[in-house]
């Protein structure tokens, strides 16, 4: 049978979708004879798993903001992940076995850790043998939830992952990977001034002005409203970029108040699939610690000033950033608006920025995880 392989994911955040829209393009240049099926892992009928993972995930995030780490720390229990796992398994695992016989699946790639304890059920009434593996997308910390399953092989970004997985859960060191860091490639495409200012005119900024963007991935930046409003008190001399994702009610606020205060020099972006140039025309960025955004401002060498991260979920990725000086952890608005102003109009902090974002070394060729996947070559 020739190999044909099932990327399961789901819309929770920006992250999962995307790294596997990077592995899929890597695998299907590099191996023509290979496809890939990229499959959302709830279907149309299940809405109650919709609800939790996809909108409630928003709601959470971006209006109950103490409701996550509740959320989190209750999914570290193993006893509740048995729970969580049964009531999936009444919807998922039909309709996982269902596009597996379909499309004559022989590999299947999880990213998603609510997925994979109903695609191990899925897989008992198959009638032949398929390789599963999941990619762990939260780089140096996340939920145990990620190694429910242990009898499969895991790909992770980094060392500190791997030893948690081992240490902490229980894999089997050998069921473990650590690969490169799954980005686009159009985000370590680099960009001389010239694109820069052609970018700048393309989306209608004024070349001569600092940009700052916000962004907080697929779901906006919590407390976006909050930091323009400083902007606005203190008329704030730079552009503002804020990209709000699938949060409508948030850019339709936003458009209000850039037809409002027409001086306030603010673009309002809804769900876009140009990050890349935004982060390219940008002078710095205000984010959530989410990984696939802090990296791909991280290879831009682009300073970062994180406002938010989910309770000890993305911990790691802010002690990344600060450690590396590169970036600054900042809750309050107010002293979000001074550091912004104060690296916009200082030209020596970006030069000092510079030499620590040389020692950065972040490795991001898919090639690499497509060939571990093609390999499949385990130890014992």
């Amino acid at each position: 049978m020739n190999r044909k392989f099932m990327f399961l994911y789901l819309n929770t955040g920006g992250g999962h979708i995307a790294a596997a829209k990077v592995l899929k393009q890597a695998m299907e240049q590099r191996y023509q004879d290979v496809s890939v099926d990229m499959i959302n892992g709830f279907d149309k009928k299940n809405k109650p798993g919709k609800w939790i993972f996809e909108y409630g995930y928003g709601l959470a995030l971006n209006y109950f903001p103490g409701l996550f780490p509740l959320i989190y720390d209750l999914g570290q229990s193993r006893f509740v992940q048995h729970i969580v796992t049964f009531f999936l398994n009444i919807y998922i695992p039909f309709y996982l076995r269902k596009m597996i016989l379909q499309n004559h699946v022989t590999d299947i790639v999880s990213f998603h850790f609510a997925l994979t304890p109903t695609l191990k059920k899925a897989l008992r009434r198959v009638p032949w043998p398929v390789n599963t593996t999941e990619i762990v997308t939260d780089p140096f910390n996340g939920p145990h939830s990620w190694f429910f399953v242990r009898d499969q092989h895991f790909l992770v970004y980094s060392q500190m992952m791997k030893d948690m997985a081992v240490k902490d859960c229980g894999i089997s060191p050998g069921r473990v990977k650590v690969i490169p860091f799954l980005m686009n490639p159009k985000f370590r495409t680099p960009a001389i001034p010239d694109d820069i200012n052609a970018l700048r005119i393309k989306h209608g900024f004024d070349i001569n002005r600092k940009i700052v963007l916000l962004v907080g991935g697929g779901e906006g930046l919590p407390g976006a409203v909050e930091i323009i409003n400083q902007c606005l008190f203190h008329k704030a001399k730079f552009a503002i970029a804020v990209v709000c994702g699938r949060d409508k009610a948030k850019q339709r606020m936003l458009e209000v108040l850039h037809f409002t205060y027409p001086k306030l020099d603010l673009h309002v972006f809804g769900y876009v699939d140009f990050m890349d140039e935004l982060v390219k025309l940008c002078d710095c960025a205000v984010i959530k610690a989410g990984p696939a955004t802090l990296m791909e401002v991280l290879v831009n060498r682009k300073p970062v000033i994180i406002c938010k991260y989910i309770h000890n979920q993305e911990l790691e990725n802010v002690r990344y950033a600060v450690k590396n000086n590169v970036g600054w952890f900042i809750q309050k608005p107010k002293n979000i608006y001074w550091k912004i102003d104060e690296i916009l109009g200082d030209s020596g902090i970006n030069e000092r920025m510079q030499e620590s974002f040389s020692r950065l070394d972040i490795d991001t060729d898919a090639v690499k995880v497509a060939d571990l996947l093609m390999e499949n070559k385990w130890p014992d």
